[in-house]
């Protein structure tokens, strides 16, 4: 796997510095994830788009931070903290811009309805979603990336670890165009996005020494886009074959026996997580030792 490199403009602290509250001017609340007396005195703004069925205190909020004084803002601290301890994002992002609040709240609101082409339905993009806008930081180019920030010159988020990270606009010019088009390659990764979610979380349990960046991501990304290929229909299978490729080798599913288990997964009433049932930890240990003594012997002389 290669080393990472954070994309341009993109920063990281370990920590959310004491200022972060006042240069940035707004936040984004997710009011499915945090009980409403918690954010209930706060200069709130639904992002109510045309085309969704909701009620406005359930949608996503624009916090007007620079409409609070400055102990009050400062003052979010602790409630933060004592969300992310309960491993919950109290804001899931913080947004600096100088731009009028109806601008900022605009410019969010007409992005998170999104077209497919070919398609006459409207699309939710959760980019304010901190588990959704940190894959759309590798799966968007430059210029898109821009698009979608718009008025807002950095867009910071936190992570499971209490770390946050900022994402700056990555050219000084304004973008040829203002509305985020997205290729259907890039619609198949955002469809992956819950399986790609789920499959990281329970790589954090079964493999904690590998870390957690854009590297690993696109890898586990494309690895649920082989299985699916196969194919493997079941998510539990999808998950299954990417897990298999990061715990144990990078091309386990070259060895025999896994291709074994892939030919029978795709017999009437089997699954892949079936066929594999009898290889455990120690077996799937042995299997890519005997890939590597194959490459090993490839290439001696």
């Amino acid at each position: 796997m290669r080393q990472y490199q954070a994309p341009k403009g993109q920063s990281t602290v370990d920590t959310l510095p004491e200022d972060a509250l006042l240069v940035h001017q707004y936040a984004l609340l997710n009011p499915l994830s945090i009980d409403a007396e918690d954010w209930a005195d706060l200069p709130c703004e639904p992002l109510l788009t045309p085309n969704v069925n909701a009620r406005p205190h359930l949608l996503p909020q624009l916090v007007r931070l620079n409409e609070m004084p400055k102990d009050a803002r400062l003052a979010l601290r602790e409630r933060i903290e004592r969300h992310r301890q309960r491993g919950v994002a109290f804001f899931c992002a913080l947004l600096g811009s100088h731009a009028p609040a109806e601008r900022v709240a605009r410019h969010l609101m007409h992005h998170l309805e999104q077209r497919r082409q070919g398609d006459s339905r409207y699309w939710w993009l959760r980019f304010y979603d901190p588990y959704v806008f940190r894959h759309l930081c590798w799966q968007l180019d430059a210029e898109q990336m821009d698009v979608l920030l718009g008025p807002v010159h950095a867009w910071t988020w936190p992570d499971d670890d209490g770390r946050w990270h900022s994402q700056r606009h990555q050219s000084s010019e304004a973008p040829k165009v203002y509305h985020l088009f997205l290729s259907k390659e890039q619609w198949q990764c955002i469809d992956r996005l819950a399986l790609l979610n789920s499959t990281l979380e329970m790589l954090v349990l079964l493999a904690p020494e590998v870390e957690q960046n854009a590297v690993l991501w696109q890898w586990v990304d494309n690895l649920l886009e082989q299985a699916e290929q196969w194919p493997l229909p079941e998510d539990d299978d999808r998950q299954l074959y990417a897990e298999q490729a990061v715990r144990f080798h990078p091309r386990m599913h070259d060895h025999p026996v896994i291709l074994s288990c892939l030919k029978r997964a795709r017999e009437p009433g089997m699954t892949y997580t079936q066929a594999c049932a009898d290889l455990d930890d120690a077996r799937m240990m042995d299997l890519a030792a005997e890939l590597d003594d194959r490459d090993i012997r490839k290439e001696a002389p």
